[in-house]
């Protein structure tokens, strides 16, 4: 039997009023609804995770929703052949044939520009880099192949505890059918928690976290989403996902990434943008506003509690 001391009680009372806490207790649901009246009278659903450096749990909108991730899974993959890297099982200089007739054709590859010839090598380190900052479908796929395939990235998340999650279909499988896209999704949830193994720095070695974060951070697509509102400065690790517009709609419009705040603290933030018959512009802008959102929203529990 649990007895509860005068001393325990008068601390949980401090606890409960605090600064710190009126401000969690308080200011969360204004959070959300300053999110739902930037998602209002879209054309679009989306899905959002807020996850603050203080938060127990995140903020999520539409949380029962799944959504396509397009590319974000590039991020699933990174961490699987890292890991994989770490236990001695690949290597970064190891090479890799590349045959041009083999490689998915007419498809978003900044690699198969770079490299000239019907066949080169290139290193794992070169794939990842490619597959992670520059979104490059080719390079994931051959990394696929490295690990034994999709079915094999979705046993390694589930692993980690994060199930509500499905990989099912590379990219050259998801180019063949649009609809196999709806196949790899993930709910709100799952995708701050894998955010979360990355900003904990506990599934990887100090030099693949490195790696990691330093391809997260120069990520050259989708400029105008979670950073588009952010000070010029703001450091982001971050990765997109593109469905691209088919019959006036866009399937995924995503972004999911680790803002760093002034003080040094991570502020984790996911949103998903999909169905919506919006244009790239508005989808872009409501990643961005929400972002902005939630950065300036921390920024205030911040000097909230510091002394004057």
């Amino acid at each position: 039997m649990t007895f509860i001391t005068k001393s325990m009680l008068q601390l949980t009372v401090m606890l409960l009023f605090s600064p710190i806490a009126l401000l969690v207790y308080a200011q969360s649901p204004q959070l959300k609804e300053q999110i739902e009246s930037i998602v209002a009278n879209k054309s679009a659903t989306v899905g959002v995770a807020v996850w603050g450096p203080n938060d127990l749990e995140p903020l999520l909108l539409s949380p029962f929703e799944k959504f396509p991730m397009q590319s974000v899974f590039k991020l699933h993959l990174a961490l699987l052949v890292l890991e994989q890297i770490d236990a001695g099982k690949l290597a970064l200089n190891q090479s890799v044939a590349v045959k041009r007739k083999e490689v998915l054709q007419n498809t978003w590859a900044p690699m198969m520009k770079e490299h000239q010839g019907d066949e080169f090598t290139v290193t794992v380190e070169q794939l990842l880099r490619y597959s992670v900052s520059h979104s490059d479908n080719v390079a994931c796929d051959l990394l696929f192949e490295l690990v034994g395939g999709p079915q094999a990235l979705q046993a390694y998340v589930h692993s980690l505890g994060i199930r509500e999650v499905a990989i099912v279909a590379n990219e050259a499988e998801m180019h063949a059918d649009d609809q196999i896209q709806y196949q790899n999704w993930t709910s709100m949830k799952a995708a701050a928690l894998v955010l979360k193994q990355v900003e904990q720095k506990q599934l990887l070695s100090p030099t693949a976290q490195a790696l990691l974060w330093k391809w997260m951070v120069e990520t050259t697509t989708g400029p105008q989403r979670l950073k588009g509102l952010l000070p010029v400065d703001t450091e982001v690790a971050h990765k997109t996902g593109y469905s691209g517009i088919r019959a006036g709609k866009t399937a995924a419009t995503n972004d999911v990434g680790i803002i760093v705040l002034p003080d040094g603290r991570p502020l984790l933030v996911a949103v998903f943008v999909k169905d919506s018959s919006e244009s790239t512009k508005t989808n872009e802008a409501i990643i961005a506003q929400i972002a902005q959102a939630a950065y300036q929203f921390e920024l205030k529990k911040l000097t909230a509690v510091m002394p004057n």
